[in-house]
C-alpha cells in the first residue's frame, strides 16, 4: 500500500481527536507539522510528542480506538499503528525531553481536516538537524524545509541548541551561504528568542486555506489583515451565519488574537421587473 498525505491526515485527525477527548497534551510533530506550517507534504508516518509521563496513557488510549500497540527497542517513544501506517508517540527526541514548555511554545493550526498544537517552528528544525549522522546526510529534503519554515524558526536559538553536532553545524553553515537562515530584524530588536510566534505572513496564509477548506465557511474571497493581535476580516458572504463562522474558525486557529470582523453580508435582490414569458 503506498501512503499519500490523505492517508497521513486521516490517521492524523484520529489520533488528535482521541488524545483531545481523553484530555493528554499534545503536539504534532515529524512530517505533519512540517506541512501544517507550510512546508513540503509528509509521505512517512504521524509524529506526536507528549510528556513521558503521558506517554503510556496515550498510548493506551489510541488502543482503545483500534490501534495496534508495538514496543519498540529504542528508549525514547513508544509506537502503535492504524492499519499500515506508524504513529510515533515521541517522548524524549534526541535527548531533548518533551517538557510543558515545548508544548506551550507550539501553535493550533489547520492540519488537513483537523485542528491541533503543532510543534513551534523552532523546535522543529531543532529535531530534525539532531537527526543527521554518518549515515543520514542527505540536505535535499531538509533544504526544502528550512526554506518554507524559514520565517517562523528562530535561528540563533536554532544554532545555540544543536552547536554539539557537526552536521547540524555543517548545514546551518550552508543556510548562513544561501540567505535562509538569517535572523528577522524585529525579532532582534525585541529581544525575542523563542521564536515561536507565528508570523504575520503565514497566519494570513493560514487563515485564507482555513476558510477555503473549512466546510463552514467555504470562503475563497474574504481578506484577512493582521494588525498587532487583532485579526481584521473584509469582504462579502452571503449569509450572517457564514459571517460568524468566519469568527469561529479565526479562534480555532489563533485563540489569542482579537477579531474586528468588517465581513458584509450580502443578500442577492429579487428581480425588479416581472420575466415577460416569449
Amino acid at each position: 500500500m503506498v501512503l499519500t498525505i490523505e492517508h497521513l491526515l486521516s490517521t492524523l485527525t484520529l489520533v488528535v481527536n482521541t488524545l483531545l477527548e481523553n484530555d493528554i497534551p499534545f503536539a504534532v510533530g515529524g512530517g505533519c507539522a512540517v506541512y501544517a506550517r507550510g512546508g513540503p507534504p509528509s509521505d512517512h508516518d504521524v509524529d506526536i510528542f507528549v510528556k513521558p509521563v503521558d506517554a503510556d496513557r496515550a498510548r493506551n488510549a489510541l488502543v482503545e480506538v483500534g490501534m495496534r500497540p508495538v514496543d519498540p527497542p529504542e528508549d525514547w517513544l513508544t509506537k502503535v499503528y492504524d492499519g499500515t501506517l506508524l504513529v510515533d508517540i515521541v517522548f524524549r527526541p534526541n535527548y531533548r525531553t518533551v517538557t510543558d514548555e515545548m508544548l506551550n511554545r507550539g501553535a493550533w493550526m489547520r492540519v488537513g481536516p483537523a485542528a491541533a498544537p503543532v510543534l513551534s517552528g523552532t523546535d522543529l528544525m531543532v529535531d530534525k538537524l539532531m537527526v543527521l549522522d554518518p549515515h543520514r546526510l542527505d540536505f535535499t529534503r531538509l533544504l526544502a524545509i528550512a526554506r518554507d519554515l524559514r520565517e517562523q524558526v528562530n535561528w540563533r536559538q536554532v544554532r545555540e541548541e544543536t552547536s554539539m553536532s557537526p552536521y547540524a553545524r555543517a548545514f546551518l553553515n550552508l543556510l548562513d551561504d544561501l540567505g535562509i537562515s538569517h535572523n528577522r530584524e524585529a525579532e532582534s530588536m525585541n529581544g525575542n528568542t523563542g521564536g515561536d510566534n507565528v508570523v504575520p505572513q503565514y497566519l494570513v496564509a493560514n487563515l485564507r486555506r482555513a476558510f477555503a477548506e473549512d466546510p463552514r465557511t467555504a470562503e475563497l474571497g474574504v481578506q484577512v489583515t493582521i494588525r498587532g493581535n487583532v485579526v481584521v476580516l473584509s469582504g462579502e458572504v452571503g449569509s450572517a451565519e457564514r459571517r460568524q463562522q468566519l469568527e469561529a474558525v479565526v479562534h480555532e486557529h489563533a485563540p489569542k488574537l482579537r477579531v474586528h470582523n468588517d465581513v458584509r453580508v450580502s443578500t442577492p435582490a429579487a428581480p425588479a421587473d416581472t420575466e415577460e414569458l416569449t
